[in-house]
C-alpha cells in the first residue's frame, strides 16, 4: 500500500506542452498495465497540443473548471464531473477555454 498527498508531489511539465504542470501520483512501475496516474492543471488559455497514442487508452476525469477536448477533429465540451476515454490512435487535444483553472486526473492503460 502507498498513500500520497497532492501537496507533497513536485510538479513537472506534461510531455507535449511543458508549461502545463502535472503531478504524477503513481508511476508506471507502481500501477500494473498502466502508464501513470497524474493530476494536471490547465490555466485559462492553456492547451495540450494535438497528439495520439498508439499503444494506450487514456482516461480523464475533470475535477474542476471547464474546457474542450478535441477528439479526431470534433469538439466536446467538458466540465467538473465529466469523464472521457480516449482510445488508441485517436488524435486529441485538451483546451482550457474558460476563465478558471481546469484540473484533471488522468491515466493510461496499455492497449490490448
Amino acid at each position: 500500500m502507498k498513500i500520497r498527498h497532492l501537496d507533497e508531489i513536485k510538479p513537472q511539465g506534461i510531455s507535449h506542452d511543458a508549461d502545463i504542470l502535472k503531478k504524477v501520483l503513481f508511476s508506471e512501475s507502481e500501477l500494473p498495465a498502466s502508464v501513470r496516474l497524474s493530476h494536471a492543471v490547465f490555466k485559462p488559455g492553456q492547451k495540450a497540443s494535438g497528439h495520439r497514442h498508439d499503444d494506450l487508452c487514456e482516461i480523464f476525469y475533470v475535477i474542476s473548471g471547464s474546457g474542450l477536448f478535441c477528439i479526431n477533429g470534433q469538439e466536446h465540451r467538458v466540465s467538473a464531473g465529466s469523464s472521457l476515454r480516449i482510445d488508441p490512435h485517436e488524435m486529441h487535444e485538451v483546451i482550457n477555454d474558460g476563465s478558471d483553472d481546469m484540473a484533471l486526473v488522468y491515466f493510461g492503460l496499455a492497449a490490448s
